[in-house]
């Protein structure tokens, strides 16, 4: 995925694919990505809750951790409630 702002020309991209043997297939996210919000929401608890101050002894241990955040996340979770409408339309048209 490729936020959109970083490189807006295409040919860049088909570039750096070229250089590095077509391997990749880019997917650009939207300008105006208010879904990106929730997500972040969720790292940033999961980062709250998991991963800072931790000691995991293990790959494993981590595995699990995430796991069980993961589970109870899933258990609790609520539909969210979208507030945003939209920008108004410009020039008057309605």
């Amino acid at each position: 995925m490729v936020p959109r702002g970083t490189h807006r020309a295409q040919a860049v991209w088909q570039a750096f694919n070229v250089r590095h043997g077509n391997r990749f297939h880019f997917h650009f996210t939207p300008l105006h990505a208010s879904w990106v919000n929730q997500i972040e929401l969720w790292f940033a608890r999961y980062t709250r809750r998991v991963l800072r101050h931790a000691s995991h002894t293990s790959t494993a241990h981590l595995r699990e951790r995430t796991e069980r955040f993961v589970s109870e996340h899933n258990q609790a979770a609520r539909p969210f409630k979208w507030t945003f409408r939209g920008y108004p339309l410009q020039g008057g048209a309605s």
